[in-house]
């Protein structure tokens, strides 16, 4: 390892991001909200898939390139020129800063730190995310019977951007398309619920649960993820435009002053 990295270095590790796998195992639960809420929640060009469906995972992975981590996420429906998928809103990784970089850094993925549990039961599932003395999520699976192998395959958007040293975005943000493949031994469903709670920094909560649509258990491999559509970029968002909802999934830092009540004498 070097602080300069050689060709031979940098062609061992662009080999290995070129070809990312994960195993491991997930929950989720997903759940019909309210259209108005998701709407504000999407930035142009991205538009509501129309089924107001918004849903939640807890996962644990290894991985051939950042280790292992216990991650959770928030993904919406949503749609851009026409193709269905998955746009990530929030997520949180429970590990040290490898897993937590690699997506941020790479394809734009809000990541946060945060405390994720996954437990199981017989065909009984919990997972838990904590984030500053607060639950933010809280899903409960019971599953039935192994139905068995699948595969499929699916769009993943997430919008990659830089904040800038005296507020505001150093450029323009980026839209990410990836499409993600997904090959499963074990599928699991059955009843399920999901609680969702909020901070200033993480206000989940704001997604009403109006109807829980499915929940199930997997055991999976992902890989061959790939660019969408032949290209990662797939549309540019004027910083002016995408400067709200890049602040409304990072840390509301003014939240975080620990300064002024000690200079105020009111700590």
């Amino acid at each position: 390892m070097s602080f300069r990295q050689s060709a031979e270095s940098i062609a061992r590790i662009n080999a290995t991001l070129a070809n990312k796998r994960l195993s491991g195992e997930r929950i989720e639960v997903a759940f019909r909200s309210d259209p108005d809420v998701i709407a504000s929640v999407l930035p142009a060009p991205l538009v509501p898939s129309g089924n107001d469906r918004v849903t939640v995972r807890v996962t644990r992975w290894v991985t051939n390139y950042c280790g292992a981590f216990t991650m959770a996420g928030l993904y919406v429906d949503a749609a851009h020129d026409g193709l269905d998928g998955e746009y990530i809103l929030s997520m949180f990784i429970d590990t040290y800063d490898a897993a937590l970089l690699i997506g941020r850094e790479g394809f734009g993925e809000p990541k946060k730190m945060a405390s994720i549990d996954l437990f199981r039961s017989g065909n009984g599932f919990v997972g838990t995310v904590d984030r500053m003395g607060t639950r933010l999520m809280s899903l409960n699976v019971a599953t039935g019977e192994d139905e068995g192998p699948s595969e499929g395959s699916g769009a993943l958007y997430s919008i990659k951007a830089t904040l800038a040293l005296g507020g505001g975005l150093v450029d323009d943000a980026l839209l990410m398309g990836q499409e993600v493949h997904v090959k499963s031994s074990e599928n699991r469903r059955g009843p399920g619920s999901v609680k969702l709670g909020g901070t200033p920094h993480d206000p989940l909560d704001e997604f009403p649960v109006l109807e829980v649509l499915g929940a199930s258990y997997a055991v999976s491999d992902m890989g061959e993820t790939r660019p969408l559509r032949g290209k990662h970029v797939q549309a540019v968002i004027p910083a002016e435009e995408f400067l709200p909802f890049h602040y409304g999934r990072l840390d509301d830092w003014s939240a975080h002053d620990l300064l002024g009540p000690l200079e105020s004498g009111k700590a």
